[in-house]
């Protein structure tokens, strides 16, 4: 019987997926996050939760690379504006600024698709936001100071390859 071990995977195998970029993975990942607490703060888990979520969920991925985009220049931003502050403490205001964005544009998008617009909205709007503002920060956080730079290191490592 032949089977085949992790040791036989091809190397070739190996520099294929470093060149996929860590970013397709954990886009959708942290849309689910940030859009299941959403979906929870405005309707709880009751029956309509999934069928609520699963479209919060679609417009999270289609808004948050439109988000992400402004993070680039949000950071040389940052950077001219807090020149004097240490590195660290610039990276800290990137994701803490990133969180809150993330946060407030993601809850608008769900809260929209989920409520009529109607005077209502806003609260909708502060209760998705607020309850999901301490995960936006934990990620944003997680975000800024272990994945960019380990997915900096691979982008590097695949142009090298």
């Amino acid at each position: 019987m032949n089977t085949r071990s992790s040791s036989a995977i091809p190397k070739s195998f190996f520099r294929m997926m470093r060149k996929i970029p860590i970013d397709v993975l954990i886009l959708p990942t942290v849309a689910l996050i940030l859009s299941a607490i959403m979906t929870w703060a405005n309707v709880g888990f009751g029956d309509e939760f999934f069928s609520k979520w699963g479209r919060n969920f679609i417009t999270s991925l289609v808004i948050l690379p439109l988000v992400l985009l402004c993070i680039g220049a949000m950071e040389r931003l940052v950077d001219r504006v807090l020149a004097v502050v240490h590195w660290m403490g610039r990276k800290l205001v990137v994701a803490l600024l990133t969180a809150c964005a993330i946060e407030t544009v993601l809850a608008l998008a769900v809260t929209l698709t989920s409520h009529p617009w109607d005077s209502a909205l806003g609260s909708f709007w502060w209760t998705a936001f607020s309850r999901s503002l301490p995960a936006g920060m934990l990620i944003g956080l997680f975000m800024s100071f272990y994945m960019k730079p380990k997915m900096d290191r691979m982008r590097k490592a695949a142009k090298s390859a």
